[in-house]
């Protein structure tokens, strides 16, 4: 074979594969090239158009105030969550539901206990209870202890909320009326001995 016949040889092997790829023969199309941009453009106004702290038109409507926890007021306290006082303190016994544990822990819920009398619960809770109680046409025989190291605003709070809780109508309780209680029964060291010493020799009627 010549040399003419391998040249013509080689032309036809290269003409049976593939070209190799060449880069920027297409380049990016214009309208997508404007398309990124606007998107770009849309996207820094909308961060500098949207408001921060303040009233906002967007999300839930929450604004930073509203997710920040109760402050003090003119130097006073803080609001206690009586929720968070009852998590912490009664949960455990009185289960979430307010329903206690049958035969050992008495419910909170529709007890008389709970929406009755707001003295006779405030003394439950400062000095505690040991013996039997009738509670809900069922008798319990167990101990309640004494929660007086909590200040008169957890007490106050807790006490209204599971009075209002779980279907409970009872009325609000005051701080103060707690104070005014633990000042009464300031010289009280041992808790009460079962429901009818809280009532003074009667149980509460359901």
């Amino acid at each position: 074979m010549n040399k003419e016949q391998r040249r013509q040889a080689a032309n036809a092997q290269r003409q049976r594969e593939n070209a190799d790829p060449d880069e920027n023969v297409r380049p990016l199309p214009w309208i997508l090239v404007m398309l990124l941009g606007a998107m770009a453009m849309w996207g820094g106004f909308y961060i500098y158009s949207t408001p921060s702290g303040e009233d906002s038109s967007y999300g839930d409507q929450r604004t930073v105030a509203d997710l920040r926890p109760p402050v003090a007021l003119a130097g006073g306290p803080a609001a206690i969550d009586g929720k968070q006082v009852y998590a912490g303190k009664c949960v455990a016994c009185h289960q979430a539901t307010g329903l206690g544990v049958a035969g050992v822990f008495p419910p909170l819920a529709g007890s008389e206990w709970v929406v009755g009398d707001e003295k006779v619960l405030t003394n439950i809770l400062l000095h505690g209870v040991n013996g039997e109680m009738v509670v809900k046409g069922n008798t319990y025989q167990g101990a309640m202890p004494a929660w007086k190291s909590m200040s008169d605003g957890e007490l106050a709070a807790v006490i209204t909320f599971i009075r209002a809780e779980w279907g409970n109508t009872g009325a609000p309780v005051l701080e103060a009326t707690i104070k005014a209680q633990r000042e009464a029964t300031n010289d009280r060291t041992q808790p009460y001995q079962g429901g009818k010493e809280l009532t003074g020799g009667k149980d509460l009627k359901s």
